[in-house]
């Protein structure tokens, strides 16, 4: 009895130490992010799960907003790394990646963690994201819709879906890929019309393309076209259409016209490779850490304000989807 109590309070000891220790750590542990898009889309979701770390793990986080200025950011760059002061930088957005692989050139030692896709460099280390897999699911909810027709109300029998991307880059032909198969999958007659807007910063080239979408027969139409998106949400709206969301949930952005939201766990990502570097495990240079459907990293929300005009047999057909690309039995196309 004595012997098992006082082993009980060895081991107390130990963990009351190992906890003030990973405390003590975590509070030498700074943080930096760097990005033009904290204040919406995909940026949101990272500014959140670092405020969890800087919460629960006690760790200093340093925001640093790029503005638009491509000329600024080399020099942005270079001001965090020359410190050394920061145990891991996390950059969002393509427009930064010349500037990023040139500061990680400069400064190897610092971790860089470049999200939302995979570059050349083996010095920057990455948290990616299977949206292939999430927009598989947008696909396959989207062709099953359009496939019943006007028996939903507000749809056609165009029998078609539509895609808007920002620009055509390999990050946003991987939404398509899976977009397109996922379509495929349930409803091979299903069309799925494609544009692109050149940009990821104008609502009207977003709103102005999809409305030619539902002109060509499309019910709905997906966004991945980061703030161009917004237009798309929109024009949904203004259509008596409907949209999908990308990255968050966009349900409340056109309230009745947006029917889901792909979404991409970037809170989630950031803050569990934070959480490694505070319990010592660190962040390997040139890895990839992917969060996928079956890790929850990406996630199809049907928006609850229309969830109704969803047919339980729809449901059935995207949830048989899922199980199987979770399960392996469909491998969803990747544009690299």
């Amino acid at each position: 009895m004595f012997a098992r109590s006082g082993r009980f309070m060895s081991l107390c000891g130990a963990s009351l130490l190992a906890l003030a220790s990973t405390s003590a750590f975590a509070k030498d542990v700074n943080v930096a992010a760097i990005s033009g898009y904290f204040a919406q889309g995909f940026g949101i979701s990272i500014v959140e799960g670092l405020k969890k770390a800087e919460k629960d793990l006690g760790v200093k986080v340093k925001l640093i907003d790029t503005g638009n200025r491509a000329l600024d950011y080399e020099e942005q760059f270079n001001n965090v790394a020359k410190s050394g002061e920061y145990d891991v930088v996390f950059v969002m957005g393509w427009e930064l990646v010349d500037a990023l692989t040139k500061a990680s050139a400069a400064y190897p030692d610092t971790r860089f963690v470049f999200i939302d896709g995979v570059l050349d460099s083996k010095t920057i280390s990455y948290a990616n994201f299977a949206q292939n897999q999430g927009s598989f699911l947008v696909g396959a909810l989207g062709a099953a819709m359009a496939e019943k027709g006007s028996e939903v109300e507000g749809l056609g029998d165009g029998k078609a879906i539509g895609f808007v991307g920002g620009r055509d880059i390999p990050v946003i032909r991987d939404f398509l890929a899976g977009y397109e198969q996922g379509a495929k999958y349930v409803a091979p007659d299903v069309r799925v019309d494609v544009v692109f807007a050149g940009t990821f910063d104008d609502p009207a080239k977003g709103s102005e393309l999809t409305m030619a979408l539902y002109g060509q027969g499309s019910d709905m139409v997906y966004n991945v076209a980061g703030p161009t998106g917004e237009g798309v949400l929109q024009a949904s709206k203004a259509a008596g259409k409907y949209s999908f969301g990308v990255d968050i949930d966009q349900c409340p952005v056109a309230p009745g016209a947006v029917m889901a939201s792909m979404l991409k766990h970037a809170d989630v990502a950031v803050y569990s490779l934070v959480k490694d570097v505070v319990d010592g495990k660190g962040i390997t240079p040139g890895a990839t850490y992917t969060y996928d459907l079956k890790s929850g990293g990406v996630e199809l929300l049907i928006c609850p304000d229309v969830a109704d005009k969803v047919p339980a047999d729809v449901l059935a057909k995207v949830e048989a989807a899922k199980a199987d690309v979770i399960s392996g039995k469909v491998v969803v196309d990747t544009v690299k």
